[in-house]
């Protein structure tokens, strides 16, 4: 059976994701519907051992394993470059779509 382990923000929903590395670490980046790219170290997903059970009280607030939030926002689609580099589709305000790749390591 499986288990909340974190809360990434109300009203948010995942995207896209895909896996990373991180020198020597696996990492998980999600684009997400209102809320930057996120990247998250799946061993401090192993790692953690609590779980979500209960309503987070703030609005907006996170719990649970922790996680960066990357510079950048609107992005509706990610894939692999390579191992540590990725491409990414972002939405502009104009309603245009960029495609470009992440020019610096995760």
């Amino acid at each position: 059976m499986g288990r909340t382990v974190a809360e990434m923000g109300s009203g948010n929903q995942p995207l896209d994701m895909i896996i990373m590395k991180k020198g020597a670490d696996d990492v998980l980046v999600m684009a997400n519907t209102n809320r930057p790219v996120f990247k998250v170290k799946f061993k401090d997903i192993e790692a953690y051992q609590g779980k979500l059970t209960t309503p987070i009280g703030e609005s907006y607030a996170t719990g649970g394993v922790g996680f960066v939030s990357l510079p950048v926002m609107n992005v509706v689609q990610l894939d692999k470059l390579d191992e540590t580099k990725m491409l990414l589709v972002q939405r502009k305000t104009n309603g245009d779509l960029d495609l470009f790749s992440n020019d610096r390591s995760l």
